[in-house]
């Protein structure tokens, strides 16, 4: 039996590491004792381990996942014991190999004897749920299903990492088992969260449809007297919404609708899709903004504006949430795209955690935050930067910046 340690690094994670649930799960499997930690911790630290797994995340915490490899490394025997993984660890592999001894996993352990001779295809196991109970820090939500019915994407964006993390796009038709296992396993679950990159990409998407509504995730479906909800976490594709496609996704509990904005030649299809969605009833999304790609401010300001004439237009809420671009392989957050200046981008920084990342479609609050032109908006966030210098608690507690902005007569 050996003594197996899975480390999350104490980065910012709203998701639980489902690589390394699954992992648990592998090792329990074959009778080993597993514990799970989020960050350094002293007293495991100075425990003996068998093997030693560590999960990576973005590219620009690979410092910090570094720095938690280092910590645990004298906790093994081998530095070939401690294995590392994930996002960050795909994408930019290099970078832990010049910084520390380890085993890098390159991918999904998606096929038979990757980890080791005689290992299943680790992708392929059910998370290990009960783990969730070692940590104190609360993932959201905090009942769900994690399942996905599609790898890769068929577009190739080149701000996305999908395309160099999954390259291929393919259905994974066992996903209703998986979902299966988990309740068999640890009880039914409230919620169901959906992974794929690009879900209605799918040809068997109304059978996807279908499979969820039978899981019982129908229109105003409750569970212990509290609502369910689907979420497509990593949004759907505008471009992708039809009539049908609308009604489909109409007759299941999806809450929010995530959409992307991320440029403004997707425009056209942005309003459609906002509109088609509308018409079957739904009237809460949360879309993501994409800027400091190879745009400028008065393309990130235009595409918030739009969201409000939408919201009013349509009787609904579109909630923007603007996505700052930092290249896949970078591993610090200081990019300023050819279009951008950081003092507008440290200036949107200080209003977005003032507004807890998120812009409202109220307009009187968005005039307030972000003006009611370009030209207000651009005063906006100049100022802020030298707002900051003046009240440093604006680095670190977003109700501060609230209290300081409002008396100092920015919102």
């Amino acid at each position: 039996m050996a003594n197996v340690l899975l480390v999350e690094p104490d980065y910012r994670s709203k998701f639980p590491p489902l690589g390394l649930l699954r992992l648990s799960t592998y090792h329990k499997q074959k009778g080993d004792c597993v514990t799970f930690v989020r960050g350094n911790v002293p007293a495991i630290r100075e425990t003996a381990w068998h093997r030693i797994y560590v999960s990576s995340l973005f590219t620009w915490e690979l410092p910090r996942t570094v720095a938690t490899i280092k910590y645990y490394s004298r906790a093994v025997d081998d530095p070939g014991h401690v294995i590392v993984g994930g996002i960050g660890a795909t994408l930019k592999p290099d970078y832990i190999r010049e910084h520390v001894q380890c085993r890098v996993i390159e991918g999904q352990l998606d096929r038979p004897g990757m980890l080791e001779r005689g290992a299943p295809a680790i992708s392929g196991l059910i998370p290990d749920y009960s783990l969730l109970n070692a940590t104190h820090w609360k993932y959201q939500p905090t009942s769900a299903y994690f399942a996905r019915t599609t790898m890769g994407c068929v577009r190739h964006c080149t701000f996305c990492a999908v395309p160099k993390l999954e390259p291929n796009y393919r259905p994974l038709p066992a996903w209703r088992s998986q979902v299966k296992k988990v309740r068999d396993n640890f009880g039914e679950q409230h919620h169901l969260v959906i992974l794929d990159n690009n879900i209605l990409a799918c040809d068997d998407f109304p059978e996807i449809i279908k499979g969820i509504r039978d899981e019982g995730f129908v229109p105003g479906a409750k569970l212990n007297k509290r609502q369910r909800t689907v979420d497509f976490n990593q949004g759907i594709d505008a471009r992708l919404i039809t009539p049908k496609i609308a009604k489909l996704l109409g007759s299941i509990c999806l809450s929010p609708v995530r959409l992307a904005f991320d440029y403004d030649g997707v425009e056209t299809a942005y309003r459609r899709a906002v509109g088609l969605l509308a018409d079957q009833g739904f009237d809460e999304f949360t879309n993501y903004i994409l800027f400091n790609f190879h745009d400028d401010p008065a393309s990130l300001y235009r595409r918030m504006s739009i969201n409000l004439d939408l919201s009013e237009k349509h009787g609904v809420r579109v909630t923007g949430f603007p996505m700052r671009y930092i290249p896949t392989d970078h591993v610090k957050r200081g990019y300023v795209g050819p279009h951008w200046h950081w003092r507008y981008l440290r200036g949107i920084q200080c209003v977005l955690l003032a507004t807890h990342g998120i812009v409202s479609p109220r307009r009187k609050f968005f005039n307030a935050a972000f003006g009611a032109d370009f030209k207000e908006f651009l005063q906006i966030v100049l100022v802020q930067p030298e707002l900051e210098n003046e009240c440093p608690r604006l680095k670190h507690s977003g109700r501060h910046a609230v209290r300081f902005l409002r008396h100092g007569g920015m919102l």
